[in-house]
């Protein structure tokens, strides 16, 4: 108890200096907080989506929807797109896309709609999909 009791100063202080906090692990990287998305970096991350998806509005001759405006749109809506049945059910039970449905279909695509038909095994870094959605809000590449 007095041990901690002579720690307790030195996280306070350290907090208070802007020290990471640490996990009860004592591993400093896994309890920072994740930084916000970085568009730059989500550009880079679109790579990973354009065969796909297209951003310009209405462009929707490859296999996927444009990702132009998908933050905040309805799910399975976007005209001209053959959506597999799967995503057409997965429409049923969520209306928009929001970051955070965004996220977890980046993250497992398989997962959050079984059998759907995007031939895509996802993106595990949280911080990579956080930056994803992040250039995707913005609707347009960096310049």
């Amino acid at each position: 108890m007095k041990a901690l009791v002579a720690l307790l100063p030195a996280a306070v202080i350290a907090a208070a200096c802007g020290a990471p906090a640490t996990s009860s692990d004592g591993n400093a990287a896994a309890a920072q907080l994740q930084s916000p998305g970085d568009p730059a970096r989500g550009e880079r991350a679109y790579q990973k989506c354009y065969s796909c998806h297209a951003l310009e509005p209405g462009r929707n001759d490859l296999d996927g929807p444009t990702l132009h405006g998908i933050v905040g749109r309805r799910v399975a809506a976007e005209a001209g797109v053959d959506y597999s049945p799967a995503m057409r059910r997965f429409a049923e039970r969520n209306s928009r896309w929001t970051p955070a449905l965004l996220d977890q279909l980046i993250a497992d695509p398989e997962t959050l709609v079984p059998g759907t038909s995007m031939a895509f095994h996802g993106i595990p870094d949280a911080q990579e999909r956080r930056d994803l959605i992040v250039f995707l809000e913005r609707g347009k590449p960096a310049t």
